[in-house]
């Protein structure tokens, strides 16, 4: 029996193209040795569903210190090799069988399960899911990975743990036990329930990490999004009953990435980054790095809205009877509505830091039309009814254009406005005159500041043309008979109107 048990072992081993590692250690040290190809699912037609758009081929920039190469994504030949060949479970099954019969069936079990438990954790040391303990014993000195990337291994290694690697090896203990269910099931999950907690175990750590990046928010929501989605099917697989141990562990995991992911997003509302506004970094109203940086994550945000809908809170109104149609919103869209109302807040504060205020109206203009631009409810993936926000950003666009307007050429308007009523010919030239000095200022000055949305820049010019140019051109032909007028009159009609059109290209 202990050489049928020994063949037994020795079978499994040969049937992998790894040998199981003495220890977790080796095990770790051997998966960092291990060159790692871009993702490929080509020797697996049926896991097409499994490939992940963010994970992108390695380059020789992510190699790391401690070997020469790369593996920050393994290629399904590699997992491949983890998996007992079918062929050889022929042989193993017949072992099996006389081992069972022989009434040794717990020996073989501790066998078997020993045996695929290490490879099965080299498999998940190959996928990169590791815990922090296990990645401070790792040779060489190896430095942590960022928390971006370990969550990408960890969403890879989900996926492929539980989504090819536990159905495969059901299906070989289905093939070598298949004769008694007790033994199938007890080897089985002896085998694979260690590795299924150290996926719980890294997931729970990565949950906990603190000072997160915004930038990782996306991610948690997709480790919680695949969680939810592989709990059945992991639970099918490990678990007895619901009340089983591993299947609250999971139920716990989602817990803690609803809570990190919940923490992260009410800490993104608050808006405190380190972007600070002042004449020397932005002196041509531009749109502000804030403003970018919070449309661009909402609109990443509202990607995952469903996701949102379920972990962020619900008002305490909502939750009361009798609520009312604007309480009736979702989370996602309360959530969203107050971000861009902060956000709004936030630019008109950065707005002070401008001591012109002509241009700061452009400021405040530029970045109001850019939060219109990225608040459409196609891309927060809101209903049409909630346009609010939009209609209110509209206004305020309009707002800024009018104040612009105003605080920059109704002065220089006003010095013809004095002597169009008037033919006192040293009113006219005191009058002409100043103009033109209030007009090469605005276009000199002017001319390097920035309205980057081409239709909102168009729509200032003809604006500015009309009040303008509609104004001079009158006055010039008021005054055209005076002798004097073109010794003082710098610019024509038409001049005025070629400098307007090239005011706001930065």
């Amino acid at each position: 029996m202990v050489h049928l048990e020994d063949e037994f072992r020795q079978v499994l081993i040969s049937s992998t193209y790894f040998s199981p590692p003495e220890s977790l250690q080796a095990s770790l040290h051997d998966s960092i040795a291990l060159p790692a190809r871009s993702f490929s699912f080509s020797s697996f037609p049926n896991l097409e569903a499994l490939s992940i758009s963010s994970f992108t081929a390695t380059t020789d920039d992510s190699r790391t210190h401690c070997s020469g190469f790369t593996r920050d994504f393994v290629s399904m030949e590699k997992v491949h090799l983890y998996l007992i060949d079918p062929e050889v479970s022929i042989l193993l099954k017949e072992i099996a069988e006389l081992i069972i019969l022989a009434g040794y069936a717990p020996n073989l079990c501790r066998v078997y399960s020993e045996t695929r438990h290490n490879t099965l954790m080299q498999c998940l040391y190959l996928l990169g899911v590791r815990s922090e303990h296990a990645a401070a014993t790792a040779e060489d000195g190896c430095s942590m990975q960022p928390d971006s990337h370990k969550v990408k291994l960890w969403i890879q290694g989900l996926k492929i743990f539980i989504g090819t690697v536990l159905p495969e090896e059901r299906h070989a203990c289905s093939h070598i036990f298949g004769g008694n269910s007790m033994v199938e099931q007890d080897c089985f999950t002896r085998a694979t329930r260690g590795c299924a907690k150290q996926l719980f175990v890294v997931g729970s750590e990565i949950a906990q990490i603190e000072n997160q990046g915004y930038k990782n928010v996306p991610l948690i929501l997709e480790m919680y999004q695949e969680v939810s989605k592989l709990q059945p099917s992991l639970q099918d697989q490990l678990f007895v009953d619901a009340d089983d141990m591993m299947s609250q562990e999971a139920s716990m995991l989602l817990g803690k990435l609803g809570k990190a992911a919940l923490g992260l997003l009410l800490d993104f509302l608050s808006l405190q980054f380190k972007y600070d506004l002042d004449e020397k970094s932005a002196l041509d109203g531009n749109i502000l790095s804030l403003t970018q940086f919070v449309m661009g994550f909402t609109k990443v945000f509202a990607e995952s809205n469903g996701l949102l809908n379920l972990i962020l809170p619900l008002e305490e109104e909502e939750k009361a009877e009798g609520a009312t149609e604007r309480t009736a919103m979702s989370p996602w869209e309360r959530y969203a509505l107050r971000l861009l109302s902060h956000l709004q807040i936030k630019i008109v504060e950065k707005s002070e830091f401008y001591k012109d205020k002509r241009l700061r109206y452009i400021f405040l203009m530029n970045n109001t039309m850019y939060m219109l631009e990225h608040s459409h409810p196609s891309v927060l993936r809101m209903p049409s009814r909630d346009n609010q926000i939009r209609e209110k950003l509209v206004l305020l666009v309009e707002e800024y254009a009018t104040a612009y307007l105003r605080a920059t050429w109704f002065p220089a308007l006003l010095h013809l406005n004095n002597v169009i009523w008037t033919k006192a010919v040293t009113k006219l030239k005191k009058g002409l005159k100043n103009f033109n000095l209030v007009f090469e200022e605005i276009s000199k000055v002017q001319k390097t500041w920035k309205v980057p949305n081409p239709q909102l820049r168009q729509h200032m010019r003809i604006i500015i043309l009309n009040q303008v140019v509609g104004a001079y051109r009158p006055y010039i032909a008021r005054h055209y008979n005076y002798s004097f007028l073109q010794k003082y009159m710098k610019y024509s009609a038409e001049d005025i109107e070629n400098i307007v059109l090239d005011l706001f290209e930065g």
